[in-house]
């Protein structure tokens, strides 16, 4: 009886997300098809703070040149018009969060086989990113030109249990923060407020993938509403005091089905 009732209480906890993730399903696809997600990465910078094209991008990988397992995309092209970097300085990025991967259902920090992409960047590093979490160091992106523009494009790649080129099929989901700094300086004189997230396919058929790259975009609000699948995803929700991420199913006419509550801390 005491779990109907916790479950009860969720659902009414629940009711004001149901009609705003609805309301939001069109815009957000709206929004999504103005971004472009498989374009490089267009950073520029206005005073102390980098801005960027987009938030999300995705990319496959797959390359000709880099085989099955890896990728150059998505590069880096500053947009000189927009804002200029400082001559001689280094374009950086902080690897942010953990590695996602994609269910089917929603984005999880679980792996089917161990799996971890890293980036290789300008100086040969390897940055890391694992579901238990990411490298520690920054890596560098390439040396601002002349003109206060950079192009580049660093390689992707995943790796499995073993640490060998090699990856289940499925999406892989990574975040980073750029920022500017002086050569061989970790401090920045200049940082994007916000990180980027890189979605990365891994032999997903396109319109699944697209599912997840749909998702994705969503990851960083409350509530996630996939039209595809018809769930619902409420990321924190309070009831009888205690906090719960929920997943509800569309069963029609603006209604959702409660199919699954799982506790967490009040503090995440």
């Amino acid at each position: 009886m005491l779990i109907k009732i916790v479950m009860l209480l969720i659902s009414l906890a629940i009711n004001p997300f149901l009609s705003t993730a609805m309301a939001n399903e069109n815009q957000s696809h709206e929004e999504e098809d103005s971004h472009l997600h498989e374009s490089d990465i267009q950073p520029w910078r206005i005073g102390a703070e980098i801005f960027v094209n987009s938030h999300l991008f995705e990319t496959d990988f797959g390359d000709i040149s880099g085989g099955l397992y890896a990728t150059d995309k998505p590069g880096v092209d500053v947009n000189v018009e927009k804002g200029a970097f400082t001559p001689g300085n280094w374009l950086r990025f902080q690897p942010v969060g953990q590695l996602l991967f994609w269910n089917g259902s929603d984005w999880r920090p679980v792996v089917p086989n161990g799996e971890k992409v890293e980036i290789k960047d300008a100086q040969e590093n390897a940055i890391s990113f694992r579901i238990d979490g990411v490298s520690e160091h920054a890596g560098v992106i390439g040396q601002i030109d002349s003109e206060g523009g950079l192009h580049a494009h660093l390689d992707f790649s995943i790796l499995d249990v073993s640490n060998a080129l090699g990856g289940s099929s499925g999406a892989y989901r990574i975040q980073l923060k750029l920022f500017e700094s002086k050569p061989n300086s970790d401090i920045s004189v200049s940082i994007a407020p916000s990180p980027i997230a890189i979605v990365l396919n891994r032999g997903l058929q396109q319109e699944h993938f697209e599912q997840a790259v749909s998702a994705a975009a969503d990851l960083n609000e409350n509530s996630v509403f996939v039209a595809d699948t018809g769930i619902l995803n409420i990321q924190r929700v309070k009831a009888l005091g205690t906090f719960y991420k929920v997943k509800l199913q569309h069963i029609g006419n603006n209604q959702f089905q409660l199919i699954e509550a799982e506790e967490i801390s009040g503090t995440e």
